[in-house]
């Protein structure tokens, strides 16, 4: 059986407290006072496969689970690093894991050993929840853009973005469409998050990995890559086929309507999509350069407080309940989301759509964890809107993002 020991769990746990926590007695003197219970901060769509999972865990072990529900936002993560020392944090946070760079540093999260089961995930979950070489998190679900096609406009493949475009185009004078594709954008910050595909099939990768698929703080982004994405940008823009001022409401309408044959966008859209009755596909980002598109991938994963009340009942809750293929099914099923675990998604009947996308997930990359990204997202987005609205020559402006971006690192 696929078990990490609870007595494992509990020395591991009592370990990792004596290096990581200021209160290295917490987990001992909550199993000499009883099982006591622990709390997980959930999204409301999450909490009803927990209460599934919980019910288990309680029942073997007699801890009560009790449930916070309140989204994650930059605020939450905020609450809870300041929050999580003084004894007041959850158990237990589900998080987007691009927030482990900022709870790790701020050594508020304990590892968690996925045991026998990291194997159950695929590659991109587990290189998710590493930071520094330590596995932080047990993921749960994967997102990532891929390309959305109406079947009832088109059942072409396209090969490569530019030949994706010229489809769009014979569609928008055969059929009176209005554009050859819908893509979220922002007219104020951008969007590099959606174009991210089109930016790694020029070789343009945001930072620099390890061979181990580790982000390092370095920049890879400009030199002649960057330069060859940015002058597709500029032509992107110059021909309207991609304009700064679709915003994610016009672009999904846009395509729910009939508007447009393809759309690039993430799994979060397919239950307006199956809504509104389109038999569509989905599909792989067409590369727009030489190389292979690949999106970012974002998981979602359940992080441990490194000053949890009942330290050794979350760690055994994490790492023996939630990576259960079970486990991984129920959350798919609450929250419509691609599991990250692959014996749960080979276990999805019925669903091609969120299967095909977690098949394309497979070949994303993470989206980086590392304090620096947050350093990048401004200049990025504004630029490539300067790019796109032609303020200035592709190349220059780049190149300039790539100054700012680095100064703000340093």
């Amino acid at each position: 059986m696929k078990r990490i020991p609870r007595t494992a769990v509990a020395a591991a746990a009592v370990l990792l407290l004596a290096g990581c926590s200021s209160a290295p007695t917490a987990g001992v003197a909550g199993l000499a006072g009883g099982p006591g219970s622990i709390r997980i901060q959930a999204g409301d769509d999450e909490i009803p496969a927990l209460r599934e999972i919980a019910a288990d865990f309680t029942a073997d072990s007699g801890v009560e689970v009790e449930f916070v529900q309140r989204e994650v936002n930059a605020q939450a993560i905020s609450n809870f690093i300041s929050q999580s020392p003084t004894g007041q944090a959850p158990d237990i946070i589900v998080s987007p894991h691009d927030n482990l760079g900022q709870l790790a540093s701020n050594g508020v999260v304990v590892p968690v050993e996925l045991g026998e089961r990291a194997g159950d995930f695929s590659a991109n979950a587990r290189d998710a929840v590493v930071y520094d070489g330590v596995s932080y998190g047990v993921p749960y679900a994967i997102e990532n853009v891929a390309l959305l096609r109406n079947n009832a406009l088109t059942t072409e493949d396209p090969a490569s973005f530019d030949e994706l475009r010229a489809v769009g185009h014979r569609l928008m004078d055969e059929q009176g469409i209005e554009y050859p594709f819908t893509v979220s954008q922002s007219a104020e910050a951008g969007d590099p998050y959606h174009l991210y595909a089109l930016q790694t099939s020029f070789g343009a990768e945001v930072f620099e990995r390890t061979e181990e698929g580790e982000y390092t703080g370095t920049l890879t982004m400009g030199g002649a890559d960057g330069h060859a994405f940015a002058r597709y940008l500029q032509d992107l823009g110059e021909t309207g086929d991609l304009r700064t001022s679709m915003s994610p409401d016009i672009a999904k309408e846009s395509f729910l309507t009939g508007e447009s044959a393809f759309h690039l966008g993430g799994p979060w859209e397919l239950t307006d999509v199956e809504a509104a009755g389109m038999d569509v596909s989905v599909l792989p980002v067409p590369p727009a350069g030489d190389e292979q598109s690949r999106p970012f991938v974002g998981v979602q994963a359940f992080f441990v407080n490194a000053h949890a009340a009942n330290p050794v009942a979350a760690q055994d809750f994490a790492a023996n309940y939630l990576t259960r293929p079970e486990a991984q099914t129920a959350l798919y099923e609450s929250t419509g989301r691609p599991p990250a675990s692959q014996v749960a998604v080979d276990r999805m009947q019925g669903d091609p759509l969120r299967s095909a996308y977690a098949r394309i997930a497979e070949s994303g990359l993470p989206m980086p964890a590392i304090p620096e990204m947050g350093a990048v997202w401004s200049f990025w987005g504004t630029t490539e809107n300067a790019v796109v609205d032609g303020r200035g020559d592709p190349v220059q402006l780049w190149d300039r993002m790539i100054d700012n971006i680095e100064g703000q690192i340093s």
